[in-house]
């Protein structure tokens, strides 16, 4: 894979973001989108404990064990969100995260430790999430199904973000009826997979403080160096075509998904798989017929 350095800025007018990289779909490092937020010095693990820390909070393992070709992912296990936060705290390696994790529904006061800056408008303001993974976990490569932006802004530790625009999704083993890919870039297999050799894309270490703009569409991966916990923020699709194809992608595509693995489980998960391997890997063979035209 060739990956280049995501682009940082420390201060942008709403006006040259959207022309350079909302428009372009092109992801970008903001040094500066939260310096207002009381989060940046208040949400430290000792005052999340404080906090929160009594609630019970569903954990989940490694992708790679949940039927890979399956969206939904199944907790692992249950615990009291202190323990939990004393792993991440001390750096406990782990498979085990917390995603699409609504804490302001439990806890409704942090919501006053942050706002929505006006880098852009059309905010879900009713879906701000948190995202919490112990060192070394990680996130399979996708991208969300909504087809909305994200600005993930980082706390604690670091995480390495890798990332491809849709232009690459024909190198990246897409499953049939789901955002995600067949592989595991984590630990390439370029024998299975060898097509991941052909792809472009993006890589950048978020460290605390910082926030990476994903626009619309785009693939991530995403590797927990530390233990560590984010705030992402998302708004809708800019564009009329893109609010329409993420709204076909929830209620038609992941619903026809979710049919078929219950009516036919391991067959359907082995079609998908099948099928990812084969579209792809005959790109490469076209190619490099033609190289030897």
């Amino acid at each position: 894979m060739r990956l280049k350095e995501v682009d940082v800025v420390e201060d942008i007018s709403p006006e040259e973001f959207y022309q350079k990289y909302v428009k372009t779909l092109t992801p970008v490092k903001l040094k500066n989108y939260s310096k207002e937020w009381a989060a940046r010095t208040k949400w430290t693990y000792d005052f999340l404990k404080e906090k929160a820390g009594h609630h019970q909070v569903k954990l989940h393992g490694a992708w790679q064990d949940n039927e890979p070709t399956r969206i939904e992912m199944p907790a692992v296990k249950e615990v009291p969100f202190k323990d939990y936060l004393d792993m991440l705290e001390n750096d406990v390696p782990s498979d085990l995260r917390i995603f699409l994790f609504n804490l302001f529904k439990l806890e409704p006061d942090l919501l006053e430790d942050f706002d929505y800056p006006p880098i852009m408008d059309g905010y879900l303001k009713d879906y701000p999430y948190m995202f919490f993974g112990a060192a070394g976990s990680d996130v399979r490569l996708h991208y969300d199904i909504d087809l909305s932006n994200v600005f993930i802004t980082q706390f604690g530790g670091t995480k390495r973000i890798t990332l491809f625009d849709q232009s690459q999704t024909k190198y990246l083993y897409k499953l049939p009826f789901t955002t995600h890919s067949a592989a595991d870039i984590g630990n390439a297999d370029y024998e299975k997979f060898p097509a991941l050799k052909l792809a472009e894309g993006w890589q950048t270490d978020l460290l605390p403080g910082e926030t990476l703009f994903m626009p619309s569409g785009i693939w991530h991966y995403i590797q927990y160096l530390d233990g560590s916990f984010s705030l992402s923020l998302r708004t809708l699709n800019p564009t009329r075509m893109g609010k329409l194809q993420g709204a076909y992608n929830v209620f038609v595509i992941r619903k026809l998904d979710e049919y078929f693995n219950k009516f036919y489980k391991n067959s359907w998960s082995d079609y998908k798989l099948k099928k990812a391997i084969e579209r792809t890997n005959e790109i490469v063979e076209e190619r490099e017929a033609d190289r030897l035209r």
